[in-house]
C-alpha cells in the first residue's frame, strides 16, 4: 500500500491514499470499513506532522483521544488504484472534544477536478489516561485553525 502526507498549512491538511487489493471488496470496490481506517491513518499523519503521536501523548502528556461518535456518508464506489485525497477540518473545537470533517476524494479521469466519494463526522474526546475522564484539549494541539 503506498500511502503519503503532505501538509500545504496547519488548516489545510490532506493525506493522500492509494487504494490497493486489501482495501476492496469481492465487487472490487472500497469496502466500507476500510475508509475508518483511511481516516484514522489521516488523523496519525496529522498528529505526526506537529511531532506527535498517539503513544507520545500517553506517555508525556496523559491522554488519549477516542472516538465517542461518528457519522459516515457514501456517494460514489472507490475502486482499486484510486488515489483519494483525505482532507480533514476541525468544525467544531470545544474544553474537552472536537467534531472533525473527513472527506475521501478522487480526481476525475482525465481531469483535475475532485469528487468526493465518501465522508465522516467524528467526535473526539480528550480523555486524562489516569482518571479516565474528559480532560480539556491543550491548546498547544490546535495552534491558529
Amino acid at each position: 500500500m503506498t500511502a503519503t502526507a503532505s501538509n500545504k498549512s496547519p488548516a489545510d491538511f490532506t493525506y493522500v491514499h492509494r487504494v490497493c487489493y486489501s482495501d476492496t471488496d469481492a465487487a472490487g470496490f472500497v469496502y466500507h470499513g476500510r475508509y475508518l481506517e483511511i481516516f484514522e491513518r489521516s488523523r496519525a499523519e496529522w498528529l505526526s506532522q506537529r511531532g506527535l503521536s498517539p503513544t507520545k501523548l500517553i506517555h508525556e502528556f496523559g491522554i488519549v483521544m477516542p472516538v465517542r461518535e461518528l457519522t459516515m456518508n457514501f456517494y460514489k464506489p472507490g475502486r482499486l488504484d484510486d488515489i483519494l485525497y483525505i482532507d480533514q477540518v476541525i468544525e467544531h473545537r470545544g474544553r474537552t472534544q472536537v467534531s472533525v470533517k473527513q472527506t475521501a476524494q478522487r480526481k476525475l479521469p482525465d481531469s483535475d477536478e475532485l469528487q468526493v466519494i465518501a465522508s465522516a463526522t467524528l467526535h473526539i474526546v480528550c480523555v486524562d489516561t489516569t482518571t479516565l475522564k474528559p480532560k480539556g484539549w491543550p491548546e498547544w494541539l490546535f495552534p491558529a485553525e
